[in-house]
């Protein structure tokens, strides 16, 4: 693939948007549109062997409150996760002592760079808070066994959240 041309069609606080002309890998001449994005690290906070946090809040893409792990997007100067590690005490109020990384993926490959890092974060210590202006979060505790029902009953429908879920499920 080369890229002939690229028009700057927005410029956003999380992404940016272009048009590109490029010459695709069966050497046609194509319009592609692409989000640039730098990514987002997703945090599996476990409070102890059987308990995790699940936060509930509006997300305006979908303009519906879902269930969904805490996460957040990787600033320019961050790594994974640094970002996990800001994000976990901004949006619950806790911070990890250990972390393990256990699955990255593309969220939308054909026209999207971001990359979604889901990470477990345990022997988790209570902090403050430091929301965002749009995070209006509801936080609650739920066991393993009622996350799993709420897999099962497709109550959790965001694709970070299943991901990192699944992975984890999976692997233990």
């Amino acid at each position: 693939m080369k890229l002939l041309n690229r028009t700057t069609i927005y410029k956003g606080y999380c992404f940016d948007l272009y048009e590109d002309q490029v010459i695709w890998v069966n050497r046609r001449e194509l319009k592609r549109s692409l989000i640039k994005h730098s990514g987002i690290s997703v945090m599996l906070p476990l409070l102890d062997s059987d308990r995790l946090i699940l936060i509930n809040q509006y997300r305006y893409g979908v303009q519906d409150n879902i269930w969904e792990l805490p996460a957040g997007t990787i600033n320019i100067d961050e790594t994974p996760l640094e970002c996990a590690q800001r994000e976990i005490e901004e949006e619950i109020g806790y911070q990890a002592k250990n972390w393990k990384q256990i699955a990255s993926c593309y969220s939308s490959p054909h026209f999207s760079t971001e990359i979604v890092h889901s990470f477990i974060a345990e022997d988790l210590i209570k902090t403050e808070t430091n929301r965002d202006a749009d995070e209006i979060i509801e936080m609650r505790t739920f066991s393993k066994q009622e996350v799993k029902q709420m897999l099962s009953d497709g109550q959790i429908r965001d694709a970070k959240t299943l991901v990192t879920l699944y992975t984890y499920f999976n692997n233990i």
